[in-house]
Parts: structure tokens; C-alpha cells; sequence
């Protein structure tokens, strides 16, 4: 298998590369093959023209697209996973890796009646200066997910890794103490990208909505589900039809079946509570519908099947 990896990191000096050779070594070590777009090597241009923005704005799906940009669309359309790797800059990626998703991510390819594949996996590498508890502490790493998970990789990959390598940068004392334990990561992410050993379900930045429901539920296929994840722990936050806003919070079992307690307030500003217990059915095209049972705290209960937008 192929995997089509787009590094961007503006100078050779830096861990951000060792991560990259590590990834790659993993790679070839599993037998599979990749192909690879170094954009500041490459000089990619960042910059969207006039002509592209005009093109993309008025959603028009015309064969004038740039060559380079035609590259990388064959590239990707050529691959089973694509991997991004790159330094953290203000919680973002580096421009040119911004410049390449607003040029490459043209409509009729990415969006509109696209003709780029579905794609087996999207893995993200990042290099931070940060560690991953302030990421997260400030809601930073959320921030960084939803932009490349929830938005640019929204429905064009079956399935996503986000991995931080913390504290990388030079002033950092835990870029040396953590050194090797990183590259190993970078590696093991190579080698087992392809691996169909791991069958636990990634929830994070997916988002769900209701098919049905029994009549005493509240939530609808007005109602959007955004889920998170970190291990076993999952939780959500949900708004939309009778839904002001709501929230879920609980874990998800060796057999990916999920266990929380919800509350919300609804459009009649009351607070409704309860548990629920969901079973997932994982469908053709790799989305995820679930089948839940739950129970509000009255003691009212019902059915209803959530799938995957």
C-alpha cells in the first residue's frame, strides 16, 4: 500500500525532519511504499491567484487547474493514506501547509461532485514547542484538531491519528530527555499505519446525527453530535432542532460500545438528563452508526440509531 506524504517544515535543522525519517523508515520497514512532497524543497506556491480564488468562489469546476496543483491531487488520488507532517506554529500549521489544503483542496476535487478518493487513513505528525497537557489545558490541541480533523479531513478519510510530539523545541529540556521515545513513535506510526491489528474506533471530531428516535426523545435529525476522544474517555457536545445545547460525557468499552450520562437544555429552557448505552455498526463506507438505548432520569427510556455525517 501507498502513502502519500506531505512534509513542510522550512529548514533541515530541526526535529520536525528526524520525525519525518523515522515515519519513512517505518514505512518501508511494513513492505508498503510512499511518495513524497517536501513544499518548501519543492518551493510550492502558497498563494492563492486571483484566478483560483474566482474559480473555487464561484464554484465553477473547469480543467485550468495548475499544474503543480494537478500534481498533488494525482498524488493523493494515487495513495491509500495521506500523512502530514509539520512544526506547530501558533497553534497552526506552517502557511505553506495552509496554502497547500486552500489550493489543493480546489472544488470538483475536495468538495462539490469531488473526484478525489475516499481515503483509508489521514495521520497528522506535529512537532510542538508546548506540552501536550498545556495544549490541552488551554483548549489549544482541540483548536488544532478540529481545523485539520473536523474540517479540512471532514469525510474525505475513513480514518484520522493526531499525534504531538511535545516539547520539541530547542529551549525545551524534554526535546533531548524524550529524544528516542519520540523517533520510536514516529516510527511504530509508519510501520503499523497499514495494520489492521487495532480495530478501536477513533470518535474524535466526528460528527453524528440522528436517523431515529422514539417519540418521547428530544434530539432529531436537526440535532448535530461533535465527539471527542482521549483513550477510553469520550464526550460530546450536541445542539440543533429542540436542542439549545448539550453535552455527553463517558467511556467507550473493549467492544467500542459506549457508556454516558447526557444532559441539555432545551428550546423550552428546560434541563433534561439521562444515561445511555450505544452499540456501534460500523457501515460500507467506514462511517459509524450507532444504536442506542437510554433513559432519561425520570426514568422515561427509548431507542434511537445516530449516524455519522
Amino acid at each position: 500500500m501507498r502513502v502519500f506524504i506531505v512534509y513542510c517544515h522550512p529548514s533541515e535543522d530541526s526535529f520536525t525532519r528526524h520525525i519525518r525519517d523515522s515515519f519513512i523508515k517505518g514505512i518501508v520497514d511494513s513492505g508498503n511504499e510512499y511518495v513524497l512532497s517536501d513544499l518548501y524543497k519543492m518551493d510550492f506556491k502558497s498563494d492563492m491567484s486571483e484566478k483560483e480564488y474566482l474559480r473555487d468562489s464561484n464554484y465553477r469546476n473547469t480543467n485550468d487547474l495548475e499544474k503543480d496543483v494537478l500534481a498533488e491531487q494525482t498524488k493523493i488520488n494515487s495513495s491509500d493514506a495521506i500523512a502530514f507532517i509539520y512544526p506547530v506554529f501558533w497553534t497552526e500549521a506552517p502557511a505553506k501547509l495552509v496554502g497547500w489544503f486552500d489550493r489543493v483542496w480546489s472544488y470538483g476535487f475536495a468538495y462539490g461532485e469531488k473526484t478525489m478518493k475516499l481515503l483509508d487513513k489521514a495521520i497528522f505528525l506535529c512537532s510542538a514547542g508546548h506540552t501536550v497537557e498545556d495544549l490541552e489545558k488551554f483548549n489549544l490541541l482541540t483548536s488544532m484538531k478540529k481545523v485539520m480533523i473536523g474540517d479540512r479531513l471532514f469525510n474525505r478519510s475513513k480514518a484520522t491519528d493526531f499525534v504531538v510530539f511535545e516539547g520539541t523545541t530547542k529551549a525545551c529540556k524534554l526535546r533531548e530527555e524524550n529524544w528516542d521515545k519520540n523517533l520510536e513513535l514516529a516510527y511504530e506510526k509508519g510501520k503499523t499505519l497499514f495494520s489492521q491489528a487495532e480495530n478501536k474506533l477513533c470518535l474524535e471530531d466526528r460528527f453524528f446525527t440522528t436517523l431515529e428516535n422514539s417519540e418521547s426523545g428530544e434530539v432529531s435529525g436537526e440535532t448535530v453530535f461533535c465527539y471527542h476522544q482521549k483513550d477510553n474517555a469520550i464526550w460530546a457536545e450536541y445542539s440543533g432542532g429542540k436542542i439549545i445545547k448539550g453535552f455527553l460525557v463517558g467511556t467507550m468499552d473493549d467492544k467500542n460500545n459506549l457508556h454516558f450520562s447526557y444532559q441539555h437544555l432545551n428550546t423550552e429552557n428546560e434541563l433534561k438528563t439521562g444515561s445511555c448505552d450505544s452499540v456501534p455498526e460500523i457501515l460500507e463506507n467506514g462511517k459509524i452508526r450507532f444504536h442506542e438505548k437510554w433513559k432519561w432520569t425520570n426514568g422515561m427510556s427509548g431507542v434511537s440509531i445516530v449516524q455519522e455525517i
